[in-house]
């Protein structure tokens, strides 16, 4: 991702704060990048630690490319680089790089008096930004993250890229540890948040739900104490508790008596049909999107849409034109057909509430033999035999036939003696019994976490 982000000498005063001290005030900078690969001349390089890549191994190749200035560790030597190279920027020295990109977006951030709506949660997140942005772009120009660069990397450069020309940001927020949303909160500076849901995701260091609550809910504790605008998902027992202690609140859901609840129903393909009655906020939209997941971001984006007072038949036209990005052979719950049997492609990721949202959506499709295909998901600490288990309990019920890939699904289908179940020990064994059971009326659901790679079946599928 690149931008154009200015800073002058006493902005980076501010950003790098001492260690700045030595630059000439003459230095004026243009676009902050951490990839040599896209970097431009004028740009200030951040050089970033990472497990498999280190930025500063690439001070050079910046340096060559025309970085007016490098932002480096403490423990890089940057006296024996200028005399190796003589002529080089300036350089900054700073205890974290990456926290430094960070202030950089900060810093650039607090020069837009916009609407930022930040988007955190269990599971839902990216689907849940790109149709919130979708339906905010009706009507306004918008920045939104891209993909799910939701980290303490791709956030800040997301929020490097506003410019005055827009007039919105979707800002999604992600975790695996505890501080993270706090710290991203801070930089992103959100005017409106919102929570998808609390679920089971990273308890490899969040421990629990209540640890993924605490996590989660740090957007409200932004929201709270800076008169921000919570979005509440009152159907998520766990945050539903949350409203009454705001003074800035709408409350959204579609079980429950909230102010934003549109009516749900589905098409012969599972494709949600909302029917809102809110005021002058009313509208009906047969989206194109499929599965229950569906249903749940387009109650979101409604709730951002109704805050930032976007006119119905606006909201109506965006969401009945949104389609979800077709990936790279993975996708997020997309119809596909392979030969005579049709697929439920949601291979992009998983946790437990994706699973079971994901099964439901199955059992809701018309179909004379259901399928799924699941490979393990990730991140569960402790909890992953359990949830494993769950997650198998639950498919046994709402399928005719569960397939399953990885060891953490082979060990639970050993655990629970249950009807209906397949481990296999490959993804090409998977692939060699769905062949065998291509017929028409078959629908197969497949999905795991991104690290299983459950789109490789697919591919086999069309050989």
């Amino acid at each position: 991702m690149t931008n154009a982000a200015s800073f002058t000498y006493g902005d980076l005063q501010t950003i790098a704060g001492s260690a700045a001290a030595h630059l000439p005030r003459s230095l004026a900078v243009t676009g902050v990048s951490t990839d040599t690969r896209t970097l431009a001349a004028g740009n200030v390089f951040v050089a970033l630690r990472g497990e498999y890549l280190d930025g500063h191994d690439h001070v050079q190749a910046a340096v060559d490319k025309g970085a007016a200035l490098v932002v480096v560790d403490t423990d890089y030597d940057v006296d024996a680089f200028m005399r190796a190279a003589p002529g080089a920027p300036p350089f900054v020295a700073v205890a974290s790089p990456l926290q430094c990109l960070g202030s950089f977006a900060w810093h650039h951030r607090r020069r837009f008096q916009i609407p930022v709506v930040a988007i955190a949660g269990a599971a839902g997140k990216t689907s849940t930004k790109d149709l919130t942005a979708h339906v905010l772009q009706s009507s306004l120009r918008v920045l939104k993250t891209e993909a799910n660069y939701n980290n303490q990397i791709g956030t800040p450069l997301t929020l490097l890229q506003l410019t005055h020309e827009h007039e919105a940001a979707v800002i999604e927020i992600g975790t695996n540890e505890p501080g993270e949303i706090e710290l991203l909160c801070a930089m992103v500076q959100p005017t409106i948040g919102l929570i998808t849901n609390i679920g089971k995701e990273h308890l490899e260091k969040l421990i629990d739900l209540d640890g993924v609550e605490r996590e989660e809910t740090a957007l409200f504790d932004w929201l709270r104490d800076h008169n921000g605008l919570a979005l509440v998902n009152v159907d998520d027992d766990r945050l539903a508790k949350y409203a009454p202690t705001f003074t800035r609140c709408i409350t959204f859901g579609i079980d429950s008596g909230a102010e934003i609840h549109p009516h749900v129903s589905f098409d012969n393909e599972v494709r949600p049909i909302l029917h809102l009655v809110h005021g002058t906020f009313t509208l009906r939209a047969h989206m194109q999107a499929v599965g229950l997941a569906a249903a749940y971001n387009a109650t979101c984006a409604l709730a951002v849409a109704w805050a930032l007072q976007l006119h119905a038949a606006d909201v109506q036209k965006a969401l009945m034109s949104y389609q979800p990005a077709q990936g790279h052979g993975y996708a997020r719950m997309v119809v596909e057909q392979y030969g005579a049997m049709t697929v439920l492609n949601d291979c992009y990721n998983a946790n437990p509430e994706s699973m079971v949202m994901a099964l439901r959506t199955l059992q809701h499709y018309p179909a004379t033999k259901r399928i799924a295909v699941l490979g393990d998901m990730r991140e569960l600490g402790r909890a992953a035999r359990e949830e494993h288990v769950h997650i198998l309990t639950e498919a046994s019920t709402r399928c005719d036939l569960v397939l399953v890939v990885g060891d953490e699904f082979r060990e639970a289908a050993e655990l629970v003696d249950l009807p209906h179940v397949i481990a296999h020990q490959t993804h090409h064994g998977c692939a060699e019994e769905l062949q065998q059971l291509n017929h028409d009326g078959v629908v197969v659901l497949v999905k795991g976490s991104r690290g299983m790679r459950m789109e490789t079946i697919l591919t086999e599928l069309e050989h």
